[in-house]
């Protein structure tokens, strides 16, 4: 995967966050969070303040929380968390 196809990925990601109008301002930060994280670990660095598996965790579960109510925003997390693992992340 090429890092342009990736941060296709990370760009289709926030767009379905901004269509979600049904999440709180507490999840859009921890998406924030999360997705600045994400990217810090695709170029090689490591979070100050949370372990990467703990980041892609937390990414996984909002993945599961998101099925039902926005099954398009779980599928794109999942394409990331895939597309991470396919990294060797």
């Amino acid at each position: 995967m090429t890092n342009e196809e990736f941060q296709n990925q990370l760009d289709e990601l926030h767009g379905e966050l901004e269509k979600a109008s049904t999440l709180g301002p507490e999840e859009r930060d921890l998406f924030g969070r999360l997705m600045s994280d994400i990217v810090k670990i695709a170029q090689g660095e490591e979070p100050a303040d949370k372990p990467k598996e703990t980041l892609l965790d937390q990414l996984e579960l909002k993945a599961s929380d998101f099925e039902s109510g926005h099954p398009r925003l779980a599928a794109v997390i999942r394409q990331v968390l895939d597309s991470l693992n396919k990294m060797g992340i």
